[in-house]
């Protein structure tokens, strides 16, 4: 697996592979932000050939808006919700939002909103160390926010992110 981090249009950008960033040759519908699965086809003493694992179209993406201070803020798909928005869990109709949050100085944020008549449910997933750390630290006093700007309870919740590296010889 393997994140875009910079794709220009023309071929070149980024890749974030296992937490290293890498320069690619990149097809040209491939934009930041994407996920890509891919697959080892070759190896020599002067790079590396990577296919991209199944050839279906991307799904497209939502732009990502540059936030002050050099972040930016991008609407993600929700994957466990094919409705976009609006599901029923025991006949109670649930409003979700799923944005990635990418900080110059913590890496990205992950962080999924759940609105329904019980309250308002925000769950954010951090890189270990520092960035959960002060995700952790700070979940009480967003929860409090939260609660003073709307008429329903609210909950935090702060967890690491889970990296995976598949590795074949």
């Amino acid at each position: 697996m393997a994140r875009v981090i910079q794709a220009d249009g023309s071929g070149h950008g980024q890749l974030n592979i296992a937490g290293a960033v890498i320069e690619a040759a990149l097809p040209r519908h491939v934009r930041a932000g994407q996920q890509l699965r891919l697959v080892v086809r070759r190896v020599d003493n002067r790079r590396v050939v990577l296919e991209m694992a199944h050839a279906a179209a991307p799904a497209p993406q939502a732009p990502a808006i540059a936030l002050p201070g050099g972040g930016a803020l991008r609407v993600l798909p929700d994957p466990e919700d094919d409705n976009a928005g609006a599901q029923t869990a025991g006949g109670q109709a649930t409003s979700t939002l799923a944005l990635s949050y990418d900080t110059p100085s913590l890496g990205t944020l992950d962080l999924r909103f759940e609105l329904d008549s019980g309250g308002l449910r925000v769950a954010v997933v951090a890189s270990p160390g520092q960035p959960l750390d002060l995700a952790t630290a700070d979940a009480q006093s967003l929860q409090a926010a939260l609660e003073q700007t709307g008429d329903r309870p609210a909950s935090v919740s702060v967890v690491p992110r889970r990296e995976h590296l598949d590795l074949y010889a």
